[in-house]
């Protein structure tokens, strides 16, 4: 039933929108994440601020905040957000969002905690992240794969691809707008604002749909002190996950945790 929901609630989103796909080879050159050639990277928060600003005074129209208010004791969806909060890691590094997710996950996995600085270090000296740039998204996973948990990487995903991952027990990557998800905005029509592209990436914990029919998607995102157990209405994700190509890993959760 809720996969029902979350794929009409996709297909109304594309027929709605009216924005244009972005596939592995249109990724404009300015945008911060190309496949292979540009990386994932987390703006800093001063950064998201200035320029909150100043796209609130360049737009003519009318706008505002899509309220983002959930109630974990009402949880009933997909995945296991409360279960998982306790393995959030806030990043110290401005580009490391993507280490940052994949060590998370493999702590929930395994119970192994690995430093970011030692993550960090292995996937560098690997050719997996650049502490200047970030992560190419076609390196997404590999750290994982090289501590023993098993990836795959997919362009053009649907909210229903995540739903089925989290049903069963698998850990979610995300490839996103960092801009639409800290400061959603929405026209007087109630559709997301597209705003300049900020590459980052993202855990997803969970999806849930509201009493109203809302969906609501559950993150642990390492880019800003309040991203543990992050919510944002599905219509915002959307949006954002749009803009870099709905591109995801799912990383396999095996029945037995690995021993470290």
């Amino acid at each position: 039933m809720l996969d029902d929901i979350l794929s009409n609630f996709q297909e109304w989103f594309i027929d709605n929108l009216n924005s244009e796909d972005i596939h592995e080879n249109d990724f404009s050159s300015d945008a911060q994440i190309i496949p292979e050639t540009s990386k994932i990277e987390n703006v800093p928060e001063t950064e998201f601020s200035d320029f909150n600003i100043v796209e609130v005074f360049n737009y003519s129209l009318d706008w505002f905040t899509p309220d983002n208010q959930w109630d974990i004791a009402d949880f009933n969806g997909f995945g296991e957000p409360l279960e998982n909060v306790e393995f959030w890691n806030q990043q110290s590094g401005q580009n490391s969002c993507a280490v940052v997710a994949q060590i998370s996950i493999f702590e929930s996995i395994t119970g192994v905690a690995i430093s970011e600085e030692e993550a960090c270090e292995i996937a560098q000296k690997n050719g997996w992240f650049d502490p200047d740039n970030g992560t190419r998204p076609s390196d997404v996973g590999k750290l994982l794969n090289e501590l023993g948990i098993p990836t795959e990487q997919k362009y053009d995903a649907r909210l229903d691809d995540i739903a089925d991952a989290l049903e069963k027990g698998d850990r979610v990557i995300v490839a996103l707008d960092a801009h639409e998800i800290w400061y959603p905005m929405r026209d007087a029509d109630d559709t997301p604002i597209e705003q300049t592209n900020g590459g980052h990436a993202v855990w997803v914990t969970g999806i849930d749909t509201q009493a109203d029919g809302s969906v609501k998607i559950i993150l642990n995102d390492s880019g800003h002190s309040d991203g543990k157990m992050a919510v944002i209405d599905a219509l915002d994700f959307l949006n954002a996950w749009e803009d870099y190509s709905n591109f995801i890993v799912v990383a396999d959760a095996p029945d037995n945790t690995i021993s470290a």
